[in-house]
C-alpha cells in the first residue's frame, strides 16, 4: 500500500528537507569530536531524508501532479515522526514570537495614547 500525497504536501516535504541537508556536516563534526553515536544517528537520519528524496520526492520543483510515496513505511514514519515534531517545535516558537510582538505592540500603543492624552490635555502657550 502507497501513500498519495497531493503536490503541495510534496513541496512541503521536499523544503524541509533540503533546509535540513544544510546540517549535513554535523555528522563529520560529531565523527571528529569522537560522538560516534550522535555521528550515526544524524547519518541515520540524513540517510532516510536522502532517501525519501531520492527515490520519490526528486529534486527541484514539482511537476503539480499527486505523487504515490514509495519509500519503505519505516522509513516514512520515521522521516514524518522527526518533521512533526520540528514542526511543532517551529509551531510553539513561533506562537511565543506573536505573543512577544503582541505585548511589544500593546505596550507602543500604550505609550502613543499616553503621549496624545498628556500633549491634549496640557495648556497651550508657554
Amino acid at each position: 500500500m502507497s501513500v498519495r500525497i497531493t503536490a503541495a504536501e510534496r513541496d512541503a516535504l521536499y523544503d524541509q528537507i533540503f533546509v535540513r541537508l544544510s546540517g549535513l556536516d554535523e555528522v563529520w563534526t560529531a565523527a571528529q569530536l569522537g560522538e560516534y553515536e550522535r555521528a550515526d544517528r544524524v547519518a541515520r537520519e540524513f540517510s532516510d531524508d536522502l532517501r525519501l528524496l531520492l527515490d520519490d520526492l526528486g529534486w527541484g520543483e514539482s511537476s503539480g501532479e499527486p505523487l504515490d510515496l514509495a519509500t519503505p513505511p519505516e522509513v516514512l514514519r520515521r522521516v514524518c515522526t522527526r518533521m512533526r515534531i520540528r514542526a511543532e517545535g517551529e509551531r510553539e516558537q513561533q506562537e511565543a514570537e506573536r505573543s512577544e510582538v503582541r505585548g511589544r505592540e500593546e505596550h507602543t500603543q500604550q505609550v502613543l495614547s499616553t503621549c496624545r492624552r498628556v500633549l491634549r490635555n496640557l495648556p497651550t502657550g508657554n
